[in-house]
């Protein structure tokens, strides 16, 4: 009995282990080609993944289809936008529902470290918005071949960014542990979340709200699945220490989302409030002395769509607060705060910021910051003030600086605001109050990072409705210097409505020392320095685009790298994430430079620079050394010695190094030099072995004029003429970037210059040519026609009496002469392409100026209706009152 027990057990397990190696492998590509049609049909982007996997040893009886190396891209506008990169998708699914064939039931999805990053552009569109249109009526009854049977979502290490350019806000969250269980396809079930953070980042508006907090999620949901209805029940949100709880629910029926929600702390101590504060928080917090009391609460209740918003409230309050480090003398003391953030609902208008109190105490030094502000969107009518003073050298007292940090200086603030931001636009000043300064003085910072140290002996900021004007600003870092004075405009539209940020500068600096900008230590090794042109350490820097200054700049020497600028002044623009440069003049490399032209970060991922430059008397080895892009372009630059002078115009795209991209530089220009040498150059060594003369292994050249085209890459300098001693000659050609060179060279060589072994070349040249059926006589003038081809450092040489290389000679002038002339094509059709793209581009911007004018003018209208209808009724109230009260008179009469 037993042994019959144990045979058939046996069985069913060499069966079970056998279904499990079989089984994967039978259905590995019926599974694998589902997926992927259920992606192409359901899916608008472009789906990949380096490995795809079906096993049951850990799962039976059921299938774990695992993908690694899944990206998710976008098309179109997010062509080069990254939605998904998942490093590991587990899919647990049913495997009798694979038997079956019609559909396939889910019950698990695993997501291992995913990389998600959610995009809305200003316009609105968002990049997770990949789903093809509904199928057509007659197909949209077919059902999708996967159903949901799912208990439970994993999402293991995530990061995951949201960044909604349309409302100022990005949602940074990295190291995201969370798990999602339940019964998910009943219609009515109850959902457990639970999940960690360990970095959250809020950004809105430019301003960091919440900077790298990590956060704890667990809540338990009663789940309408049918009509998708979360309602929260027992739930925590702990962000630092500071615990939340929430009661209500989310439900989305249809588009709308419609919320009704509260939320309140659960903790009243200001303590936990205070961890939100990431320098605090990370400074020995759990030894932190502190007292006070918080109480934080709101509501958000209403329906959220693309037209309209919930209405929400969030008051936060703190009394009689104060924190101190243990082993400091001094405490921030009076703390207290009263805030209420308001709005009733359907648009951001409505919103109204009341900061009736903040105070706090350092020392004998109290700050004091009150605001009220209405109407932000259509026109912030602002109540304010800003009045306090800050020893720096006092901070080492209340707050534990590090071993190397030294901080002192004194700044004082008396602002004070109260108006209607649209009596600044329409210049009525006298209607807006504005007035107040800034003052900082004496200012110095040193740290470990920063060892060179940096120093504010004065900067003064004076506020006025119109402007707010930079008195003076005189700032030392390291052995830098600095002056600067001017006026910044628009400041309040900048910060309410988003507009263009203006103003005017005048700089001046005896020295600006870049390198002590780049080099984060002094210990760091002359190695390790960046070099012009190939810096491992230099990145994109991206243009404001909300900007629009003028600065006009003088500076007696700029040292960058290994190159020093002296007498540098010049015109500096910032607009339209763009730099220009307008007639910007240094010395150096013992010669003068004039630069006009841009530096324009429309696409922040290949920033594009277009230059005119003039340029005199530069010393060609220092600028050899100088530029590594003008080795590998000139290469024969190495080699000379002595000076040149050139008006070139330059464009490219520049990589995320901030260095060429080879194939997108383009150009040309006028070289001309003085009296030059060149010697140890391997093209002209070679000819001088070829034609047995020493002497044209180091040629004295007088002066030389030649133009040159860049394009793609490649430098083409067209024909110029050339006279070493007695030898005249024509040269042109090519070289590109990868060394490789093509040129002809055309040479007059007395025949005096033949002697010795020249003899015996010249000789065989005349040999050859006359065998081809010439008729060579040498005469006094010897032409000789050179080939030069290969590489800069491995030269060929193929050399014939002129005459006899004409259909070689032809060819490689043809070459030259289709390359230039392709790309005048091109540059003449992405001319046509940029003026209908700008006129694209002022057609858009001039119809959404439009809606937004036709908008304003409607709330406005609205505003004075809702103002008329409530000024009548509390007319007809009052009528109503004293008709009521005449008549109790009449009647006690």
């Amino acid at each position: 009995m037993f042994k019959k027990i144990f045979k058939i057990s046996g069985i069913v397990v060499l069966v079970i282990f056998a279904a499990a190696i079989i089984l994967p492998i039978a259905f590995k590509g019926k599974i694998e080609s589902k997926v992927k049609e259920e992606i192409n049909n359901n899916i608008n982007a472009k789906v990949n993944w380096k490995n795809y996997g079906l096993g049951m040893f850990r799962s039976f009886p059921d299938f774990i289809i695992s993908i690694r190396g899944l990206t998710v891209i976008g098309v179109n506008e997010f062509a080069d936008d990254t939605l998904a990169n998942i490093k590991s998708l587990n899919v647990r699914i049913d495997i009798f529902s694979v038997f079956k064939g019609s559909s396939y039931k889910i019950k698990k999805i695993t997501l291992n470290e995913p990389n998600i990053h959610l995009l809305v552009l200003k316009n609105g569109k968002a990049n997770w918005d990949i789903s093809k249109p509904s199928a057509a009526p007659q197909q949209s009854g077919q059902p999708s071949a996967f159903k949901l049977s799912l208990q439970k979502v994993l999402i293991n290490t995530g990061n995951l960014t949201y960044d909604a350019q349309d409302l100022g806000m990005k949602i940074i969250i990295k190291k995201l542990n969370h798990v999602l269980s339940g019964d998910m396809t009943a219609d009515l079930t109850s959902l457990d979340n639970k999940g960690t953070i360990e970095f959250l980042t809020l950004i809105y508006g430019g301003v960091k709200y919440l900077n790298s907090v990590n956060a704890i999620i667990s809540a338990k949901l009663d789940a309408d699945l049918k009509n998708f209805k979360f309602t929260f029940k027992e739930n925590e949100f702990r962000i630092n220490q500071l615990l939340l709880g929430m009661d209500g629910y989310v439900a989305m029926p249809k588009s709308d989302i419609e919320m009704n929600l509260k939320f309140n702390v659960k903790s009243t101590d200001f303590r936990n409030f205070l961890s939100l504060i990431p320098a605090v928080y990370t400074k020995d917090f759990e030894k932190v002395q502190t007292k006070g009391k918080l109480a934080l609460d709101g509501y958000v209740k209403g329906i959220y769509n693309d037209k309209k918003i919930p209405g929400y409230s969030v008051n936060i309050q703190i009394d009689d607060a104060m924190f101190k480090y243990p082993d400091l003398p001094k405490s921030v003391t009076n703390i207290a705060l009263k805030t209420n953030i308001t709005n009733t609902g359907d648009n951001a208008d409505n919103t109204v910021i009341n900061i009736s109190k903040f105070h706090f105490e350092i020392g004998n030094n109290p700050v004091d910051i009150r605001m009220d502000i209405k109407t932000p969107v259509s026109d912030p009518q602002i109540n304010g003030i800003i009045k306090g003073k800050m020893n720096l050298a006092e901070v080492k007292d209340f707050y534990p600086l590090e071993k190397e940090q030294e901080l002192t200086g004194v700044v004082t603030a008396d602002i004070s605001l109260n108006g209607k931001l649209s009596s600044i636009e329409k210049k009525k000043y006298e209607d807006f109050k504005a007035n107040g300064k800034i003052n900082v003085s004496n200012l110095k910072y040193k740290s470990k990072d920063f060892t060179q140290s940096a120093a504010i002996s004065e900067m003064e900021l004076l506020f006025s409705p119109q402007f707010v004007e930079l008195t003076s600003c005189n700032i030392k870092i390291g052995k830098s210097d600095l002056k600067a004075k001017g006026r910044i405009d628009n400041l309040l539209s900048y910060i309410f409505k988003k507009d263009v940020l203006k103003g005017t500068f005048q700089s001046s600096s005896n020295l600006m020392d870049l390198n002590e900008f780049m080099q984060p230590s002094k210990e760091e090794t002359v190695a390790s320095k960046p070099k012009s042109d190939a810096s491992s350490s230099l990145t994109i820097i991206e243009v404001p685009e909300n900007i629009d200054f003028v600065a006009n700049a003088t500076f007696g020497k700029i040292i960058y790298d290994n190159m020093e600028m002296t007498n540098v002044d010049g015109v500096l623009k910032i607009k339209d994430k763009q730099v220009t440069l307008e007639n910007l003049k240094m010395n150096m490399l013992d010669g003068r430079l004039a630069v006009n032209g841009f530096y324009n970060t429309k696409d922040k991922n290949k920033p594009l620079v277009d230059f005119n430059l003039d340029i005199k008397d530069f010393d060609i080895q220092k600028s050899a050394k100088t530029f590594i892009t003008m080795q590998k372009l000139v290469p024969i630059a190495k080699s000379c010695y002595g000076k040149f002078s050139t008006k070139m115009k330059l464009n490219t795209a520049l990589d995320s190094k901030m260095m060429p991209i080879i194939n997108t530089i383009n150009g040309e220009g006028l070289l001309n030099t003085t009296k030059i040498s060149v010697q140890d150059f391997a093209p002209l060594t070679k000819i001088g072995d070829a034609l047995k003369m020493e002497k044209l292994k180091k040629l004295s050249l007088d002066k030389i004029n030649f133009s040159f085209n860049f394009i793609n890459g490649k430098i083409i300098v067209k024909p110029f003429d050339f006279t070493f001693e007695k030898i005249k000659g024509k040269i042109g050609g090519s070289n590109s970037f990868d060394q490789t060179i093509d040129y002809v060279a055309n040479l007059e060589i007395p025949r005096s210059e033949f002697g010795g072994a020249a003899n015996g070349v010249l000789n065989n040249l005349t040999s050859q040519a006359n065998s081809k059926g010439a008729n060579f006589k040498v005469g006094d003038i010897v032409k000789v026609d050179a080939l030069i081809g290969g590489t800069v450092t491995k030269p060929t040489i193929k050399l014939g009496m002129k005459g006899t290389m004409n259909n070689v000679i032809e060819d490689a002038k043809n070459k030259v002469k289709d390359e230039i002339n392709k790309k005048k094509n091109e540059a003449e059709n992405k001319v046509k392409e940029e003026v209908n793209k700008n006129k694209k581009e002022l057609e858009d911007k001039a119809k959404a100026e439009q809606e937004r004018l036709k908008k304003e003018a409607d709330d406005k209208v609205k505003a004075e209706q809702e103002k008329i209808k409530k000024e009548a009724d509390d007319k007809l109230k009052k009528e109503k009152e004293n008709l009521k009260n005449n008549l109790k008179k009449k009647i006690k009469f």
